[in-house]
């Protein structure tokens, strides 16, 4: 893998049919649900992302010591799975900067339950055992995948789960997702006032294949609102209500048309002239802020984002990376608890020139180093868009959630050369 690539933008308008990856996060779930089943084999299409591939490996070969990388719903969801593996010990373990990120509050949650689980200062020690389970309540929690992990497990759990989630629900579509996949695997889930009730009783194995991720699409949609008369087909994505990314059609709609077609989605882009100030609320879909910060951005729109509480214990400080990115474009950006402004003074690429370093080529951008994102990679991507090329270091950072991106960009036109 090269420690670069620059990506430049086609002469003439992009277009492409795109193979978007299986969704990781639908992955993960089923993934757990079929070994709790006892059927692992049951998942089809899951896909090659490192986060899922690391976390299909270990539930099929089952290490003492499980190493997540840097996988939060990977590590989050194995250590409650460990918990309920009667009479193994294992360790839950992952690189340094996913150790630092919050997960007490699943650990308290699982010990109120019945888990064993000690902290060894280099992962978790779990001791499985059968789970009394019961009633728990987590209170505005740091992740959604507090609440999946302890849902993904209820059943095996001897009285199930009453889970009340109270205060600020960040991502919430993602427990639903857990909850329809729950109920594919045969669990008994109900919702009402006072919380989610999961009854304890057998999973079954059933036989299901990943959707598309619409979590991916964000970053074609970014691409079809910033590259004049773009025309993509997005292959296989479906909007069916499972993920709650689905919305990035809706926030787009001012800059991107989505037609369904037989064997997928259509995305064009559209000229309008929306309102020149964008506001989002992004607590049920933050994954959705660095394509549309950017976006906004490029397009000389200001733009105000709430919802974002959680983004800086993502992989990086999201909310820090982005502002520091868009002050190199000349762009003035603050955020502050979980809101950020965007403020350009015009178009981006206006605002940017004295970011502008001469080449031997010409003028261009100084490298962008993603920091270890995944997803700030691939939203800085599409900037070529509007600068002609742009150079991002690490490029190999997209294999957590997207390995094809990069040849995916070549399919639509764009040369993209690794050093």
């Amino acid at each position: 893998m090269p420690t670069s690539v620059t990506i430049r933008c086609p002469e003439v308008p992009v277009r492409g049919s795109i193979q978007l990856p299986p969704s990781k996060s639908v992955a993960n779930r089923a993934l757990i649900l079929a070994s709790l089943a006892g059927d692992l084999s049951c998942v089809t299409s899951i896909g090659s992302a490192d986060d899922t591939r690391i976390l299909h490996e270990l539930l099929q070969d089952r290490p003492e010591e499980m190493h997540c990388r840097d996988g939060g719903t990977t590590f989050r969801f194995l250590l409650a799975w460990a918990c309920v593996q009667q009479g193994k010990e294992l360790l839950i373990t992952g690189n340094a900067r996913l150790l630092e990120r919050p997960h007490a509050p699943l650990i308290n949650a699982l010990r109120a339950l019945g888990a064993d689980i000690a902290s060894t200062g280099h992962g978790f020690h779990v001791r499985g055992n059968k789970m009394n389970g019961g009633a728990v309540t987590l209170d505005s929690p740091e992740s959604s995948q507090f609440i999946s992990a302890l849902l993904l497990i209820a059943p095996c759990l001897t009285n199930g789960l009453e889970l009340r989630w109270a205060g600020l629900r960040l991502s919430e579509p993602y427990v639903h997702m857990t909850m329809k996949l729950l109920a594919r695997f045969g669990a008994e889930v109900r919702e009402d006032a006072q919380g989610i009730h999961i009854a304890a009783g057998a999973l079954k194995a059933a036989r299901y294949t990943v959707p598309a991720d619409w979590s991916a699409a964000s970053f074609w949609y970014q691409v079809a609102a910033l590259a004049p008369d773009a025309v993509l087909h997005l292959a296989g994505l479906r909007a069916d209500g499972l993920q709650g990314d689905e919305a990035v059609a809706s926030l787009f709609a001012g800059h991107v048309s989505t037609r369904e077609k037989d064997d997928g989605l259509e995305l064009c882009s559209i000229h309008s002239s929306p309102a020149p100030v964008f506001t989002a609320d992004l607590v049920r879909t933050p994954d959705l802020f660095q394509p549309l910060a950017f976006t906004m951005a490029a397009l000389g729109r200001r733009a105000e984002f709430t919802g974002l509480h959680n983004l800086p214990l993502k992989e990086t400080d999201r909310l820090k990376a982005v502002a520091d990115a868009l002050h190199v474009l000349g762009i003035r950006a603050q955020y502050r608890g979980g809101r950020f402004l965007v403020e350009p003074q015009g178009p981006l690429r206006e605002a940017a020139e004295g970011a502008l370093q001469e080449t031997g080529e010409g003028a261009s951008l100084p490298p962008f180093d993603p920091l270890g994102d995944h997803r700030m990679a691939m939203a800085l991507a599409p900037l070529a868009c509007v600068y002609g090329s742009i150079t991002i270091l690490h490029p190999e950072v997209v294999n957590k959630s997207f390995p094809g991106f990069w040849g995916e960009l070549e399919r639509a036109g764009f040369v993209v050369r690794g050093v």
